[in-house]
């Protein structure tokens, strides 16, 4: 099993879109063939359509949005989860006698405590069997997007 698919946090990337690619290639094909239709000049004639340029700026973010995981680098260069591991030499926060601390909150929160379940799973029965685990629950269908919470923007002061 691949070891880096294991986010310093709990999080298991062979879940996550931007990891898997899919979506990135979808994004891909389609901006590719909404070009070959002209579908800009076309996207005026439909209401539904909606903002063409903001569309298309989703569309490209979409099309290069790929992660290839915590351990190697992938995800937010900052995090202050994989710093601290990378500082204590661990690749994840299961070998930290501080577990669960402060610094999982921000992600705790977003992963509705996915991440802490799996850091306690990996505890128990170690990364290796954990990977197979959390592959098996993906081939079966799981998503990470079943377990984020939204983020809601807040509106700002004019």
């Amino acid at each position: 099993m691949n070891r880096n698919l294991l986010g310093c946090c709990g999080i298991y990337c062979g879940a996550c879109f931007a990891y898997r690619g899919r979506v990135s290639e979808g994004a891909a094909e389609l901006r590719n063939e909404l070009k070959k239709e002209k579908f800009r000049r076309i996207a005026t004639a439909f209401d539904w359509v909606g903002d063409w340029r903001q569309f298309s700026r989703w569309l490209y973010w979409l099309m290069k949005f790929k992660c290839e995981g915590c351990q190697t680098g992938g995800g937010w260069p900052w995090c202050p989860v994989r710093r601290c591991c990378k500082k204590k030499g661990f690749t994840s926060c299961a070998e930290c006698e501080e577990m669960p601390c402060e610094k999982l909150g921000w992600i705790t929160k977003r992963y509705k405590g996915w991440n802490l379940k799996n850091l306690r799973r990996i505890r128990e029965v170690g990364v290796g069997r954990w990977l197979k685990e959390a592959d098996a629950e993906v081939r079966r269908g799981f998503v990470a997007g079943e377990t984020i919470a939204g983020i809601k923007r807040t509106k700002r002061a004019s």
